[in-house]
């Protein structure tokens, strides 16, 4: 039933592979976690782009029980494929959940770029001399889950 414990390979964008490289040798941020911080990013603003090109690569089991457990709430809540846990057995529906769950992220990075990054990112690679990218997106988050919804 816990099947993203499973050895799954999830992918990021090549065109946003620098983003994901720059915050975990700068700031330690794990592949992993900021994956997890764009997929939820996208999926609140409902916001999903195909994934172009593979990128970097992480391994489903390196997600701690929270990240699975905000995972399979995506994956539940998701009005295309969500709201059937029986289907979690279905190698389909595993390609289908982990694609999904790619192009939350793709969103969620470009929600990152386009709100938070803006012109520290030229595009290709982030601003190297800039040294609050963490607090920028945490600041982001902060004031998005206070936002009124109305």
């Amino acid at each position: 039933m816990d099947f993203l414990l499973d050895q799954i390979l999830f992918y990021t964008s090549e065109k946003h592979q620098d983003i994901y490289i720059h915050l975990n040798t700068k700031f330690d941020m794990k592949y992993q976690d900021l994956f997890m911080i764009c997929a939820s990013l996208g999926f609140k603003h409902n916001k999903r782009a195909p994934r172009e090109n593979q990128g970097r690569e992480f391994r489903s089991n390196y997600l701690n029980t929270n990240q699975r457990a905000t995972a399979y709430s995506i994956i539940l809540s998701d009005p295309e494929i969500g709201k059937n846990i029986e289907q979690f057995e279905d190698p389909e529906f595993k390609r289908k959940a982990r694609k999904h769950l790619e192009e939350y992220a793709e969103g969620g990075i470009e929600i990152l770029i386009d709100e938070v990054f803006g012109s520290r990112w030229d595009g290709n690679k982030l601003d190297p001399n800039y040294s609050e990218y963490e607090i920028d997106i945490l600041s982001y988050i902060y004031s998005d889950v206070k936002a009124v919804p109305f």
